[in-house]
């Protein structure tokens, strides 16, 4: 079932170029929170959240642009070699960035639980949660430098696949104006060398 019913365009202007950047935009800054949640512990109590925030809007984000890609592609009603792998790539990065998702969020809910746990009675579960931090946040870097890849490696088949297609046109459209330039120019010494062997 779909988000939305049409994500195809607005006022006429195609939605996937602006969709995009959601995901783009995001992957790699909750890439960055999970490292420096990592890296830096008394940082995690904003980190963690924040990176899981970012993830889980980003996710939102891949899931609308692959829809509107198809709906662009629709649109357009053409395929070609780049496309599809554009396609391709996109729904790869998907799962990537849904484990990133859950292991950013999962070492979100441990912090706040390690957070909260106050008392004796706690004190056992939270030791055990102590020790799942690093490893659930190591989880989380891991597979935000793979849903980063995968994004960026998304984004350049597609701005590929937009640029080498306007190229082609320009290309065509020269080598269409060529013949009638190169007639213009036969033209001349043609009847050149008619008026000389009117004159021999």
């Amino acid at each position: 079932m779909p988000i939305l019913a049409d994500l195809s365009t607005i006022s006429g202007i195609p939605l996937h170029p602006l969709i995009v950047h959601i995901p783009v935009v995001l992957v790699p800054l909750a890439f960055i929170g999970a490292i420096a949640a990592l890296v830096v512990p008394r940082w995690r109590s904003w980190c963690l959240p924040l990176t899981a925030v970012f993830a889980t809007v980003s996710l939102i984000g891949v899931q609308l642009a692959i829809q509107s890609g198809e709906g662009l592609e629709e649109i357009l009603d053409e395929e070609s070699a780049a496309i599809e792998r554009h396609s391709q790539l996109a729904e790869q990065a998907r799962p990537m960035v849904l484990l990133f998702v859950v292991f950013a969020i999962a070492a979100a809910v441990i912090w706040w639980m390690v957070s909260r746990d106050t008392g004796e009675e706690a004190a056992g579960r939270t030791a055990t949660l102590r020790k799942l931090i690093v490893p659930i946040c190591a989880l989380s870097v891991l597979t935000g430098a793979l849903a980063t890849v995968w994004i960026y490696r998304t984004g350049h088949t597609g701005a590929e696949s937009v640029w080498k297609d306007a190229g082609s046109e320009g290309g065509d459209s020269g080598e269409k104006g060529e013949p009638t330039k190169s007639g213009a120019d036969e033209q001349p010494s043609t009847e050149a060398g008619d008026g000389d062997s009117d004159g021999d």
